[in-house]
Formats: structure tokens, sequence, C-alpha cells
């Protein structure tokens, strides 16, 4: 079910990139600075790959390199595993994210970098959807006792007919 909340209300603008000529020590000045575990990387063509701080680990780390010896283009990963469009719902982000294994995907607007997403982002947005979720199924209407789905029971796990009260979907067993 589609939110309506889009990449491009969630996206972070100010994005911090690389170059594939910079070297590792300078990427990784940059993650530890903005506080960040990856970066996409542009070159003159636009988006040609992301580095992240696993790349480091595998390819520089671990492989027992200097990184101010490495290029982010030797490591970074090309083309990124994933990109997004600015049109696409925060659910089908979350969804790429949890296929691809990754915790950040670069948003793109005909062809062009202008954000990219994390999933902090996908966190901090999720009381926005519960709380989308949580309106429908007022506008839907309630059975004569006031359910307003079936599903597990918040507080005791059972599956029955739910309510939303206490802050929680629950059963009728619980809310007394």
């Amino acid at each position: 079910m589609a939110s309506g909340i889009k990449a491009a209300d969630i996206m972070s603008t100010n994005v911090v990139f690389a170059t594939p000529e910079m070297r590792v020590t300078e990427v990784a000045r940059l993650m530890n600075e903005f506080r960040i575990g990856g970066i996409p990387v542009l070159s003159d063509d636009g988006l040609c790959g992301i580095i992240t701080e696993r790349d480091i680990m595998k390819r520089v780390v671990q492989e027992n390199k200097s990184p101010s010896d490495v290029s982010v283009r030797e490591i970074m990963t090309c083309p990124p595993k994933v990109v997004c469009d600015v049109s696409d719902d925060m659910e089908n982000v979350a969804e790429l994210m949890a296929t691809h294994d990754v915790t950040r995907i670069p948003v793109m607007r005909e062809g062009k970098l202008v954000g990219i997403v994390t999933n902090r982002d996908i966190l901090k947005n999720s009381a926005d959807l519960i709380d989308v979720l949580i309106e429908q199924a007022r506008v839907k209407g309630r059975d004569r006792k006031g359910h307003v789905s079936y599903g597990k029971c918040e507080l005791c796990g059972m599956s029955d007919y739910l309510i939303f009260a206490k802050g929680v979907f629950i059963c009728d067993a619980c809310n007394v």
C-alpha cells in the first residue's frame, strides 16, 4: 500500500560526494566529518558509483593496502547496486534497500543525482507512515465492536480482530 510519501520528500539534498580520482584517505575523512557511511561517486558523466565503509574495509583494510595509495575508482561499487527516482514511494525505496542489502540509495531525476535516501530517513519517516495507516483504518470504518483490522495483537501476540487503543493495535482481551 502506498503512503504517498515519496523519495523526494525524505531525501537529503546536500549530498556529500567523491570523485573517482580521490584517495580513500580523503573519502574516509569526509565520512568521518559528516558522520556518514557511504558517498556517491560523481564524474563528468554523472553518478558512476558509490563508496561505502564496507568497500573500504573489504578492499583496503582487509587487503592491508595503504588508504593514501588507493583511489576511489579502484574500490567503489560501479555502478551502484541500486538507485531510485524522486517519484518512488518510500515503501519501494525501503524494499530496494532490503532486497539489495544497502543502507543508502542515490536519488535520481532525469538521469542526474539530486539526493540520497538512507535507512535513517526511512526510520525517521516511518512514524508518519504509521499515522497514515491508522488514519486510513479510521476512514475505512469499523465493525460494530470498533475493530479496525485483523492481525496479531501487539500486546499478547494472538491473532484476532483488533482495535487501536493505548497507542497500539490490540485484541478485545487486552483492551481492559
